[in-house]
C-alpha cells in the first residue's frame, strides 16, 4: 500500500488522444503478423529450435503488446468520465457497434472452419467453441468486448467518483488476479476461460488505459520504457526457446503473463511518445485506422486461405514473408473491401456501423486538446467534432462513413487475440 499512497489524488491534464488512432492500426498489423506465423511457432510447419522458429518466435514475442494495449486504448475511451450519457444509450449504441458484428462474424466463422478448414482439425463442436467465448482465432476479442460494456458503466463510477489513487490500486489488484489466473491455468491446470469469464483476467489493461491515458513520458522515464519494453520482449523470446516443458513459449506467450504485462504497460507509454505528433500520417497509419475494424475481422480467411497458393512459413525466407511483409498485404486489401462494404447498405451494419435513427449521444468538448480531425476527403463522414480527440466509440474501431453527425463516437473497435499455441 505505501507505493498506492505515493499516487497523487488527481491524474494529469488532459491531452489529445489521436496517437490511439496511428497505434491501432500498427496494433492490427502486428495481431495479424501473429495469425500468419502462430502456425510456425505451434511446431505445425517446422520444429522446435530451428531457424525459422527461432525467426517466428521474435515475431510473436515482440508483436505480444498488441491485444492488450488495443483493451487500454478501448479502456481509455469508454471510461472517460467526460463522455456521460444514460447507459441506455451507451449500450444501445455498443449492441450495434460489437453485438452484431459478433452475431454476423460468429455465423460467417463457424461454417468457414467446419468446412473450408476441415482438413485441418477433427472433432471441433461449434457449440463447444462458441460457449468458451473463441469460436475462431480472433473473435474471442468480440466475446471479451461485449462483457467489458456491459460492464462500462458502473465501471465509469470509479472513473468519476474514484480518486486516481483508488483507481490505481483498483487496476493494479485486477491485474494480479490475471496473472494468478494465468499462473494457476498453465502451470497447475486449473479453470478454464468461457463465454461468460474470458474478459475477467483482462479487466485491468482495460482500467489501465484510462489511468495511463494522459501520462506522456520523456527524458529518463522514456527510456526506463524503453528497457523495460525491449527487455520483455527480449526475456519472452529467450524462454519461448529454452524454458523447460514441450511448449514453453505458452507460459510467457499469453496476454497475462508478466512479461507481456510489462510489454504492453510500457509499449501503451512508447506509442503515446513516438505518436504525439497529430499533424505526422506515420506512414499511411493514420489512413488506415477507419478500416481497422474490417481489417480484424476479415484478416483470417486471407490469411488461412492463401496458404495454398503462396505456401506456408516452414523457412526462413518464407517466416519473413508470412510474418513482416505479408500482413501489410492483408491489411491493405481488407481494408480496400472495408471500405467497400462500408458504403453498401445492410452489409456495413457487419462491420459495427450504428443505423440511421439511432440516437447519438452528444460528445464532450475538452478545451486545449487541439490537433488535426479524422475527416477528409474519402472518408465519407463527417469526421471528429473534437478535434484533438482520437476517434472514440467502444473497445474498438470503425470507419468513416459511420459517423452521425456530430457523434464523435463513431471510431473505435477491436483489434485481435492472440496466436492459438
Amino acid at each position: 500500500m505505501a507505493l498506492i499512497d505515493r499516487v497523487d489524488e488527481t491524474g494529469p491534464p488532459p491531452r489529445s488522444t489521436q496517437w490511439m488512432n496511428p497505434t491501432r492500426s500498427l496494433a492490427i498489423l502486428a495481431v495479424v503478423a501473429i495469425h500468419a506465423i502462430a502456425d510456425t511457432v505451434g511446431l505445425r510447419f517446422t520444429d522446435h529450435g530451428t531457424a525459422p522458429w527461432w525467426v517466428a518466435n521474435v515475431i510473436d514475442s515482440a508483436s505480444r503488446w498488441s491485444v492488450p494495449v488495443f483493451l487500454m486504448i478501448a479502456g481509455a475511451l469508454a471510461l472517460d468520465p467526460t463522455k456521460g450519457g444514460r447507459p441506455r444509450d451507451f449500450l444501445s449504441k455498443r449492441f450495434w457497434r460489437i453485438g452484431v458484428p459478433l452475431v454476423v462474424w460468429t455465423a460467417v466463422y463457424v461454417p468457414y472452419r467446419l468446412f473450408a478448414m476441415s482438413g485441418r482439425e477433427t472433432g471441433w463442436d461449434p457449440l463447444t467453441a462458441i460457449l468458451t467465448g473463441s469460436p475462431f482465432v480472433q473473435l474471442y476479442f468480440l466475446y471479451v468486448l461485449a462483457l467489458l460494456t456491459l460492464l462500462t458503466p458502473f465501471m465509469r463510477q470509479l472513473t468519476v467518483h474514484g480518486s486516481r489513487r483508488a483507481q490505481w490500486g483498483t487496476a493494479l489488484v485486477l491485474l494480479g488476479i490475471g496473472m494468478v489466473d494465468h499462473f494457476s491455468a498453465v502451470l497447475a491446470g486449473v479453470g478454464e476461460p468461457n463465454i461468460a469469464t474470458r474478459f475477467l483476467p483482462l479487466m485491468g489493461y482495460y482500467l489501465l488505459g484510462w489511468i495511463m491515458r494522459d501520462h506522456l513520458v520523456r527524458g529518463a522515464k522514456l527510456v526506463w520504457a524503453w528497457v523495460g519494453f525491449v527487455g520483455s520482449i527480449a526475456f519472452t523470446a529467450l524462454w519461448a526457446g529454452f524454458g523447460p516443458g514441450d511448449q514453453p513459449w505458452v507460459i510467457v506467450y499469453e496476454y497475462m503473463a508478466p512479461t507481456v504485462v510489462v510489454m504492453s504497460l510500457t509499449g501503451y507509454l512508447i506509442l503515446h511518445r513516438f505518436f504525439s505528433d497529430d499533424s505526422r500520417s506515420y506512414l499511411g497509419l493514420r489512413r488506415l485506422f477507419p478500416y481497422s475494424f474490417g481489417v480484424f475481422l476479415l484478416h483470417p480467411l486471407l490469411v488461412y486461405s492463401l496458404r495454398d497458393v503462396i505456401g506456408v512459413a516452414d523457412s526462413v525466407g518464407a517466416v519473413l514473408l508470412h510474418g513482416l511483409l505479408l500482413p501489410l498485404v492483408y491489411a491493405l486489401i481488407c481494408a480496400i473491401v472495408t471500405k467497400v462494404a462500408l458504403r453498401t447498405p445492410v452489409v456495413r451494419i457487419a462491420f459495427g456501423e450504428v443505423p440511421t435513427g439511432v440516437a447519438a449521444v452528444p460528445p464532450a468538448h475538452t478545451a486545449g486538446q487541439g490537433g488535426p480531425g479524422l475527416g477528409g476527403p474519402g472518408q465519407g463522414g463527417p469526421g471528429v467534432d473534437d478535434p484533438g480527440q482520437a476517434v472514440d466509440t467502444v473497445p474498438e474501431v470503425p470507419s468513416p462513413e459511420a459517423a452521425d453527425a456530430g457523434d464523435t463516437d463513431h471510431l473505435d473497435r477491436p483489434g485481435s487475440e492472440p496466436a492459438p499455441a
